[in-house]
């Protein structure tokens, strides 16, 4: 009989609760690898740098031309082409020119017949409120805003019910905003502190 693995207790998990397996033991051959990016394609290059960089904070750490696309990579701005190895938080954004007809449609979109695959990027910030205004300023567009937690702004299929949500989760989910970047994928405004239920 298989040994249970902690990393991966068996369901079925208490609703509202946080499952914290232990720390995986060091594996010699992984113990280098870390997540180091997500790729996105996009349509628009100036509109997408106004949104990750100006709006929030990246910077290009390199341009490159392909040949039938331009790759754009983007990161904190303490990262250089030469730390890009071991580097963390970087985003690839792929323009492939004549794609501008074609619709991009994040994963959370059920209303629009998509709702599989990807579904967002997050980014921690300081001041949530303070991020909605911000991407505001610039133009775009807010999906979520703080303090509500309804089913229609989770992604979830249009079957899941409102009861059906825990109220632990809705709780988190009312200190968290959603932005929609120029491309229509959603980005998530996550506190740097979640605030467990009672604190203030």
């Amino acid at each position: 009989m298989p040994t249970p693995d902690p990393n991966f207790p068996s369901a079925p998990y208490p609703p509202g609760t946080h499952i914290t397996p232990p720390p995986r033991p060091p594996s010699p051959s992984t113990s280098s690898f870390r997540l180091n990016h997500l790729m996105l394609r996009i349509k628009n290059p100036t509109q997408s740098l106004k949104f990750y960089n100006d709006c929030l904070g990246l910077h290009t750490v390199f341009i490159f031309n392909a040949g039938p696309w331009t790759i754009y990579y983007l990161g904190p701005r303490d990262v250089s082409i030469t730390s890009l190895g071991s580097s963390q938080g970087l985003l690839e954004l792929y323009h492939i020119p004549g794609d501008e007809g074609t619709e991009y449609v994040s994963g959370n979109e059920y209303d629009r017949g998509a709702g599989v695959g990807f579904g967002h990027v997050g980014f921690t910030v300081p001041d949530v409120a303070a991020a909605l205004s911000r991407v505001q300023s610039f133009g775009f567009q807010i999906i979520k805003p703080l303090g509500e937690a309804e089913v229609s702004t989770m992604g979830l299929p249009p079957r899941v019910g409102e009861a059906e949500v825990n109220e632990g989760y809705k709780h988190v989910f009312r200190q968290l905003a959603f932005v929609r970047d120029p491309d229509g994928y959603w980005v998530e405004l996550v506190p740097q502190v979640v605030k467990a239920v009672g604190e203030t």
